[in-house]
């Protein structure tokens, strides 16, 4: 066990008594900033999966109802043709209860498709690898149904995926400008605990201790309050993402994927209280240690 006891009077240090509550703020902002790279991270990795390689067809209902057989030999034609190209490895036409289920989110639960005039929605899986275009599906479908309608999930993913980027660098951005100004406070404090204990300094110096000794008393001084501060920040970051996780449980899974966490995931929150206890007291260290010998 490392002993954190130390031979200055830190009962007079005013300078220090809030670097325990700037660890906290630090570790709690880092916390949710790392937990929401993680989270970004496992929501286009799921999106990816759902969309990659596939493509969705649309053969649009005609009017009347008379026309039902009509519309499933368009839809059938459709499949056909989609089936004899060399780049499509699966093809599968959606059943009703998908279709309301995928409506779920904007109409409700008991919205009911045979009330909507809704297309047949055939499901495309590509050849993995496959150079195929969009446009060579298109031309297939519609030579045998002219009003068919492909959609590529690529073309809007790709947006998607520029905004989530931007939220996600914009959430390290947060953990970087958080750390900085950790650093940055921690020396400030640091200068100033040495001005309130220049005499106690110089009275070391003279019964022999280096530096170095010097520097370590601070160091152990910053250690214990940054571990206390860290602890408290961690706990509260634990509440903030659990009460975010009861939110996101009330949104309609046909918005989000499921978000499975990975152990990683939640051993990055102890890794944030840890790195912002060992930055403040590398930091204090350096601090110390730098600022003792430019003054000799």
């Amino acid at each position: 066990m490392i002993s954190l006891r130390t031979d200055l009077p830190w009962s007079g240090d005013s300078a220090s008594r809030f670097i325990p509550w700037l660890v906290a703020i630090m570790v709690f902002l880092g916390t949710l900033a790392v937990s929401g790279v993680a989270v970004f991270d496992t929501i286009l990795s799921g999106w990816s999966k759902a969309v990659t390689g596939t493509v969705t067809v649309q053969i649009p209902a005609l009017p009347a109802d008379s026309e039902q057989e009509a519309n499933q030999a368009r839809t059938d034609r459709a499949v056909k043709a989609l089936k004899d190209l060399p780049s499509v490895e699966g093809v599968r036409v959606l059943a009703n209860t998908e279709i309301d289920a995928l409506l779920a989110p904007w109409l409700g639960e008991r919205a009911a498709a045979s009330d909507l005039p809704l297309p047949d929605l055939i499901d495309v899986t590509l050849v993995d690898g496959s150079t195929a275009t969009i446009e060579a599906l298109r031309s297939a479908v519609t030579t045998v149904v002219h009003d068919a309608i492909i959609d590529d999930h690529r073309l809007w993913f790709e947006h998607l995926i520029d905004l989530t980027e931007g939220f996600r660098l914009l959430t390290i951005g947060v953990a970087l400008i958080v750390t900085t100004a950790l650093a940055l406070t921690i020396v400030y404090a640091t200068r100033a605990s040495l001005a309130e204990f220049k005499e106690v300094i110089s009275v070391l110096h003279l019964t022999g201790a280096r530096d170095a000794y010097v520097a370590t008393q601070f160091a152990k001084r910053t250690l214990s309050a940054a571990f206390k501060g860290s602890a408290g920040g961690l706990v509260a970051g634990a509440f903030a993402l659990f009460a975010i996780g009861l939110l996101a449980r009330n949104v309609e899974s046909g918005f989000l994927p499921d978000i499975g966490l990975s152990l990683g995931f939640w051993v990055l929150p102890p890794l944030v209280s840890l790195f912002a206890a060992t930055l403040a007291t590398v930091t204090a260290f350096i601090t110390v240690l730098s600022t003792l010998r430019s003054m000799v």
